[in-house]
């Protein structure tokens, strides 16, 4: 069976990301499903979490990433709460080493944080509201900043 196709068993209920516990793909990058099904994650939910690295390896990954590390990381953002919608699963924390702010990815977006991003080097980076000042005094880095209407 194909990873891409789900089994039915009983009413068909639509999957949610792991870390941000929504269905938000718009903002939050494609909804990837492990192939038992067991494991959901967006994208970027994945790409900003502080603590997973990209796996090498191509057995029992899901985007890029070990499905044992997405685990551990879902796992450990059950203990950290969002500086914006206060809930559990915010994994992406504030890239200057002082800051506390955490949050899922869809919430640093309405929270107007900075997202740095540089596929070809893999980096990944958000620094909130308060110090993405400071992170354009870093040398080299394209940045962009989203902004969105509030629509929560």
């Amino acid at each position: 069976m194909s990873s891409s196709v789900e089994q039915k068993k009983g009413p068909t209920r639509q999957r949610k990301c792991g870390f941000c516990k929504s269905n938000r793909d718009k903002e939050c990058g494609q909804l990837l499903i492990s192939e038992n099904q067991k494991v959901a994650a967006h994208h970027k939910c994945m790409l900003f979490s502080s603590a997973l690295v990209s796996s090498h390896s191509d057995n029992e990954s899901l985007g890029g990433f070990s499905i044992e590390d997405v685990q551990k990381e879902i796992k450990r953002g059950t203990k950290l709460m969002c500086s914006l919608c206060h809930c559990p699963g915010a994994t992406i924390g504030c890239d200057v080493k002082t800051c506390h702010r955490t949050y899922h990815y869809h919430c640093a977006l309405h929270d107007k944080a900075q997202i740095r991003e540089k596929p070809s080097q893999g980096i990944y980076m958000v620094y909130c509201r308060k110090h993405k000042k400071t992170a354009h005094n870093s040398e080299g880095m394209s940045s962009a900043t989203f902004h969105f209407q509030e629509d929560i």
